[in-house]
């Protein structure tokens, strides 16, 4: 296989990997963009084999698997180098009569293959005529061209009969099922991944084997300058409509009090924001000095002798400080991360010895009333996932689930709440207005809180 990367920056430590389908290149992920992260994309299925150093240097790795590239990333890739995989309208099962392609349909391509029956094929994937021309030459594929091609799906085919049980299964965070696919059957692709129930299923509704995977990756990749820039924006009026946020940092402040008081030496804060959080554990912990980590422009607080203020990437500046620290705190701003295990070790070592961790987040399913307006359902982390990234880092450990849900007279003020708390422009998508949310009188927040000691 080959790799081509359509965004690439020496910086950047995190990879969006796109494993494409049969017969398509780079040119269909073209517009593909995260800020701080590369962008490869691995296709042609000639040969099989990862192309030679792909993975160096990246710490975190979200892999974006579609069609026939669910089956070549099963394969290929080192499952331990992946840090969230998504599979999008394939299986591990190119050709099953039950669980992919039907056998006679994926043969009778491969034997009858032309440029004129390639077109068609294109043609199928896409969801209308436009996205076709727009996507693809109208010039057809070659006769050299259209067997190499056809050589691959016969590969592909040969392939799978080697005994895949005997590798170790590849684990899914997600996979998205296209209700309109005409390349994979949709009940076919739903039976194959209904038998993994680690895997989260996503409907896409009207969609075609072809999707825009824009907007699922900006479903599970926070876009950080704009989050920055949304609450930024609420600055002013963050504090009086945050209403489950507040709630949060009073809870979390009891907790870290039963833990923690009085005076102590150096405390870390992610993500501060408004300083919420910040004067509920001032009113009973002293720390010598505080240092502030935020996207945006924050403090200052004046709660310690000395204070360093800091703005960007809290997963960069974790992972890059000297420093230590005896308190390591932080209250619904972590869900935004891109691989919060690895974060969660790195604060272990950012820790010293008896030094407390206290954190809250958000747990699936929070502000569910909103999945039926957004793109795709947005990813946070499962209380088992959190659990299996502090063993061994930490001792006394405490993960509790919680529940708030507030209840609003109209959807006009769901929206206005969203906005003055600054989590309109991640919670919703494009569609996101007024008419689209006009049955949502109510958001059920999902928090939980996360307390350890360093061993």
């Amino acid at each position: 296989m080959k790799a081509t990367y359509v965004s690439r920056r020496k910086e950047n430590t995190r990879l969006i990997l796109i494993m494409t389908g049969w017969s398509t290149g780079p040119e269909l992920f073209g517009d593909i963009r995260a800020e701080g992260w590369d962008v490869a994309v691995v296709h042609d299925f000639t040969e099989e084999n990862l192309p030679e150093g792909l993975l160096d240097g990246y710490y975190t790795v979200y892999l974006f698997a579609w069609s026939m590239g669910v089956f070549a990333a099963e394969r290929l890739l080192p499952k331990d180098r992946i840090t969230e995989s998504f599979a999008i309208n394939g299986t591990a099962l190119p050709a099953d009569d039950l669980r992919g392609i039907p056998t006679a349909i994926y043969d009778g391509t491969a034997e009858n293959l032309t440029p004129a029956s390639l077109k068609k094929f294109r043609r199928r994937m896409m969801p209308s005529a436009e996205s076709y021309s727009r996507l693809f030459s109208e010039a057809e594929a070659t006769e050299a061209e259209t067997a190499n091609l056809q050589q691959q799906l016969k590969a592909i085919r040969g392939r799978m009969g080697e005994n895949p049980s005997e590798r170790e299964p590849f684990r899914w965070t997600r996979a998205y099922v296209s209700s309109e696919d005409r390349i994979f059957p949709p009940a076919n692709m739903r039976r194959f991944w209904e038998e993994k129930p680690e895997t989260e299923i996503i409907e896409l509704p009207g969609e075609a084997h072809y999707t825009d995977l824009r907007k699922i990756i900006g479903s599970v990749i926070a876009d950080t300058t704009r989050v920055g820039r949304r609450f930024a924006d609420a600055a002013t009026t963050y504090d009086k409509h945050a209403i489950a946020q507040r709630a949060i940092t009073v809870r979390m402040g009891l907790k870290l009090r039963e833990r923690i008081e009085g005076e102590t030496g150096s405390l870390l804060e992610i993500g501060p924001g408004t300083g919420l959080f910040t004067r509920e554990y001032s009113r009973f912990l002293h720390p010598r000095k505080a240092t502030y980590v935020d996207i945006s422009p924050v403090g200052p607080f004046d709660i310690a002798a000395e204070e360093d203020y800091y703005q960007g990437d809290a997963e960069h500046w974790i992972e890059n400080t000297p420093e230590t620290f005896d308190v390591i705190a932080s209250t619904s701003a972590i869900q935004w991360f891109a691989d919060i295990p690895r974060f969660l070790r790195k604060c272990a070592r950012r820790l010293r010895p008896g030094g407390v961790l206290a954190l809250s987040t958000f747990l699936p399913g929070n502000m569910e009333e909103l999945d039926r307006v957004r793109p795709v359902p947005l990813r946070y982390p499962t209380v088992e996932l959190l659990q299996g990234a502090l063993a061994g880092e930490f001792e006394q450990i405490e993960i509790e689930p919680d529940e708030i849900k507030i209840e609003f007279r109209s959807a006009r003020e769901v929206l206005m709440h969203l906005k003055h708390t600054g989590v309109g422009g991640s919670a919703l998508g494009s569609g996101g207005g007024l008419r689209a949310m006009a049955d949502v009188r109510s958001l059920t927040f999902k928090p939980v809180y996360i307390f350890g000691i360093k061993n």
